[in-house]
């Protein structure tokens, strides 16, 4: 794999002079200049593996961006053949990288450092920078808007960092495998959470008491009359854009806080919490560059309410050990969202208003965050063998030679 990176290096210089000669820009001879760096320095340990970490990924994401634009802009008549190609390319452009030189990192706190910046700098930053000469199409537009491919790219990098530090990556771990009481249990505890969807999203506009538990209003909800993004494809893309990528990112987030506070009592709590912290966070960034156009203090509910989702898909990775169910409320519950007519926004229910909304996030932060609790109490020995599993370090089939 090492030979692939740095044959991958010079192709990318290639690359970047191909772009200059289009776009004659600072950033394209940036990189240029990066690139050559890299290569020069490469018998330097240090000075490399900091310059590959850093600046390659970026450089290596946006170059393909970059080279699918000027192929399209030169053949559009093949828009759809070369969108898929740049699909495909930026999902897994960063695999030789993250094997060679995101494998080597020792320390389990910089493993967390490196990323973070790998996906909510690196990745996330080029999620903002969409191709810009693709034809008015409306599904091939909301793909590419939507961040689906970015969100796959974070899932490639979670699974061949966890697989390279020696960890297991456990999307179905056979947690309940000849346990019937507690199959049956997990099932309930999903349909809990898939309800608590339902409920948060159609109290926001519910004006009786009845309809905050019951008797909601289908009617309310229709993706293709979105409040919030411009048609049904956006409406369903963004939201299983979220569920991968966020979901994703939790699961690497959790299993490395897991590994640096393990020799802690607090080990699991610490770990859920910092995760779900690490999760709401980056939601500051939708009152910026979002296609949401929130207010600051939308957001800030908003940052509320994901600590306490963030708390509960934490625990139920932990209990469940499987990463997909919260894939799967996680999106579902942006499809509900994201699916909510103008009606619901010129309406004053039970919770309108400022303080209306906030007490509603309040609600729902307590309901996840209750939820997460009786998850970590009620299923400890399951949860703590979960961990060991999670965070036993395996002999890896990653080979960076």
């Amino acid at each position: 794999m090492k030979k692939v990176f740095q044959a991958q290096l010079y192709l990318n210089i290639l690359i970047a002079v191909i772009i200059l000669i289009n776009y004659h820009t600072v950033k394209d001879w940036i990189y240029l200049g990066i690139l050559a760096l890299a290569v020069v320095v490469s018998k330097n340990k240090r000075i490399s593996q900091l310059i590959n970490i850093v600046l390659i990924p970026m450089i290596f994401i946006d170059q393909v961006r970059n080279l699918s634009d000027i192929l399209i802009q030169h053949f559009s008549q093949l828009t759809l053949l070369i969108f898929w190609i740049y699909a495909v390319g930026t999902i897994i452009v960063l695999i030789p990288v993250t094997i060679v030189e995101y494998g080597k990192i020792k320390k389990p706190i910089w493993r967390l450092i490196a990323s973070v910046w790998m996906i909510n700098f690196v990745i996330m930053f080029c999620y903002l920078l969409t191709l810009k000469n693709v034809n008015p199409d409306g599904f091939l537009v909301s793909l590419n808007k939507s961040g689906l491919v970015y969100a796959l790219t974070i899932l490639v990098y979670v699974y061949f960092a966890i697989k390279s530090w020696g960890y297991e990556f456990c999307f179905n771990l056979p947690t309940f495998k000849g346990k019937k009481m507690q199959l049956l249990s997990f099932i309930l505890i999903f349909g809990i959470a898939i309800w608590i969807s339902f409920f948060k999203v159609f109290s926001e506009f519910a004006q009786r008491w009845q309809e905050l538990f019951w008797n909601w209003d289908f009617s309310l909800l229709n993706p293709t009359e979105s409040a919030l993004l411009k048609n049904a494809w956006s409406v369903f893309l963004y939201s299983i854009e979220a569920g991968i990528g966020e979901e994703a990112t939790r699961y690497i987030n959790l299993v490395l806080l897991l590994v640096i506070f393990k020799n802690k009592k607090w080990q699991i709590n610490g770990a859920v919490l910092g995760s779900a912290i690490l999760f709401a966070l980056p939601h500051i960034g939708n009152a910026f560059g979002s296609e949401l156009k929130q207010t600051p203090l939308a957001t800030a509910f908003q940052v509320i309410d994901t600590f306490g989702f963030g708390c509960f898909a934490a625990a139920l990775i932990l209990y469940s050990g499987k990463l997909w169910p919260t894939m799967v409320i996680h999106a579902l519950y942006d499809i509900l969202a994201f699916s909510k007519t103008p009606l619901t926004q010129d309406s004053v229910g039970i919770f309108g208003g400022n303080t209306g909304q906030f007490i509603h996030v309040i609600i729902s932060l307590v309901l996840w965050v209750s939820f997460a609790a009786f998850l970590l109490i009620k299923n400890r020995k399951l949860i703590k063998q979960n961990v060991q599993i999670l965070t036993q370090v395996q002999k890896t089939d990653l080979t960076i030679s």
